[in-house]
C-alpha cells in the first residue's frame, strides 16, 4: 500500500489550500494521503465569529464536494482536517474520503486548553474500514494518550494516522513509541508556517515545525522528517493483520489478558 502525506503552510483560505493539495497530488501516486489538522481553515481563531466563518456542515459543503472530486480524480483515500459545525457547536474533525466517496469522520477527543475555547470534545474513538483496510484516525494531542491507539488496535486497525498542528518535538517523538507498542505502522502529517492572533487582548504566536513522517510497525522511520518546508512524500508499506514479533506470537492475547483480568 502506497501511503504518505502533504506537509504545507495552511492558510485561512480554502482555494489556496485546495490548489496546493491538488498540485502535490499531480506528482504523487498513492493509495492513502494524510493532510494536516484543520487542513482547510488554519489553526488560530481570534473569536467565535471567525471560527463560525470557517465552519463546515459536512452534508452541505461545497468544499467537501471539491475534495471528493479530487479524491476520485486521483483514486486515493484522503484524510484531512476541518472545522465541523453541528448546529451551534464546533468540532476539530478529521474526515475520510475514498475515491470520491465520504466514508466518515473522527472528532478530536483530547483538546488543548486553547482549543477548548472553541471546540467541543469528541466522544467516539473510531476505526474506519476503507476498501478492506481498517484505519484508526487521531488528531495531534490525541497521540499523547496511549489509550486512543490501543482502543483502535483492539478494534482491528491495520494502520494509524495522525493529523497535526504542533510546534514542539513531543508529538513527533511519541510516534515511534505508539507504533512499537501496538505493532502497527503510523502516518503523521504536521503543517509548517506560523499564525499570529490577538485573543482576549493577548498576543498568541504559533510556529509549526513540520517533521511529518511514516513509521513502520517496529518504529523504524520510513520517511525522514523534514522541518519547516513544504513537502509531500509517499512510501510503500506492507500491512499485517496479525500482531506478532520475535518475542510474542500473539500480541492480542497479551492485550486481552490485561483488559480481562
Amino acid at each position: 500500500m502506497k501511503v504518505g502525506f502533504i506537509q504545507f503552510d495552511v492558510k485561512k483560505n480554502f482555494e489556496i489550500n485546495f490548489n496546493i493539495i491538488e498540485k502535490h497530488l499531480e506528482n504523487l501516486k498513492c493509495d492513502l494521503i494524510v493532510l494536516p489538522e484543520l487542513t482547510l481553515s488554519g489553526y488560530l481563531f481570534k473569536n467565535k465569529e471567525e471560527l463560525k466563518s470557517k465552519g463546515i456542515i459536512i452534508e452541505k459543503s461545497q468544499e467537501i464536494e471539491k475534495i471528493k472530486k479530487l479524491s476520485e480524480k486521483f483514486q486515493c483515500i484522503m484524510i484531512l482536517g476541518i472545522v465541523e459545525r453541528l448546529e451551534d457547536k464546533f468540532y476539530n474533525t478529521a474526515i475520510i474520503i475514498s475515491k470520491g466517496k465520504y466514508i466518515g469522520k473522527y472528532q478530536k477527543i483530547h483538546l488543548s486548553d486553547f482549543e477548548k475555547n472553541f471546540f467541543e470534545s469528541g466522544k467516539e474513538n473510531k476505526v474506519f474500514d476503507v476498501d478492506g483496510v481498517k484505519i484508526g484516525v487521531q488528531i495531534c494531542f490525541d497521540l499523547w494518550f496511549p489509550e486512543i491507539s490501543r482502543e483502535q488496535i483492539r478494534e482491528g486497525a491495520d494502520i494509524l494516522v495522525a493529523l497535526g498542528n504542533f510546534g514542539g518535538e513531543t508529538t513527533a517523538n511519541i510516534l515511534p513509541i505508539r507504533a512499537i507498542e501496538n505493532l502497527t505502522p503510523i502516518i503523521l502529517c504536521n503543517r509548517v508556517g506560523e499564525e499570529n492572533i490577538i485573543f482576549n487582548s493577548e498576543s498568541i504566536n504559533a510556529f509549526f515545525i513540520g517533521k511529518s513522517m511514516v513509521v513502520d510497525r517496529d518504529g523504524k522511520v520510513l520517511i525522514e522528517p523534514k522541518e519547516k518546508i513544504e513537502i509531500s512524500e509517499v512510501v510503500d508499506i506492507k500491512l499485517k493483520k496479525e500482531k506478532s514479533n520475535i518475542i510474542c506470537k500473539n500480541f492480542f492475547e497479551e492485550i486481552d489478558f490485561h483488559y480481562n483480568k
